[in-house]
């Protein structure tokens, strides 16, 4: 069975007022594994990107410094 409803966050706030203490505590656990187990995910999806990124060329990479090098020249004059 699934239900989903459609609560704005001031409503939920209110809702959650109304729980016993323990409840809340309860709510709070669940709330910091969800959150918990999204930040892995996120961090697990930058792992990949960086790991799987492109890569510059040896050839590019002396590109990339020369062209360093002249701006510097250029900023400095």
């Amino acid at each position: 069975m699934e239900v989903k409803l459609n609560v704005g966050y001031e409503q939920l706030i209110s809702i959650i007022n109304q729980l016993p203490i323990e409840e809340v505590n309860k709510l709070k656990y669940e709330l910091d594994r969800i959150s918990n187990e999204k930040s892995i995910e996120i961090k697990d999806d930058l792992k990949n990107l960086i790991l799987n990124g492109p890569v510059m060329s040896d050839e590019k990479f002396k590109e990339f410094e020369e062209n360093r090098k002249h701006f510097n020249e250029w900023r400095e004059n």
